[in-house]
């Protein structure tokens, strides 16, 4: 009983998030994700998964601070790097 109300209390903090770029980098992919009330969501996987989805189910965040996304693409990259 009580698994079934976390797992209905979590549903309900998720929103569908649009991929806003996707970075290649160590074998990797980045999927940086823009939902909405300025919810941002990353997502890393291997290289061989193959494209990030257009639309993902990800975590509810509303009114995080607005990013600039060529700066978050650039620290990813960055990462990389280092």
């Amino acid at each position: 009983m009580y698994l079934f109300a976390g797992i209905q209390e979590a549903r309900g903090k998720m929103t569908t998030c649009r991929l806003a770029s996707q970075i290649l980098g160590n074998n990797q992919r980045v999927c940086v994700f823009v939902g909405a009330n300025n919810t941002q969501y990353r997502e890393y996987v291997p290289y061989d998964a193959g494209e990030c989805p257009k639309e993902y189910q990800c975590p509810y965040r509303p009114n995080e601070k607005p990013f600039d996304i060529k700066r978050v693409i650039k620290n990813i990259k960055k990462q990389f790097k280092d």
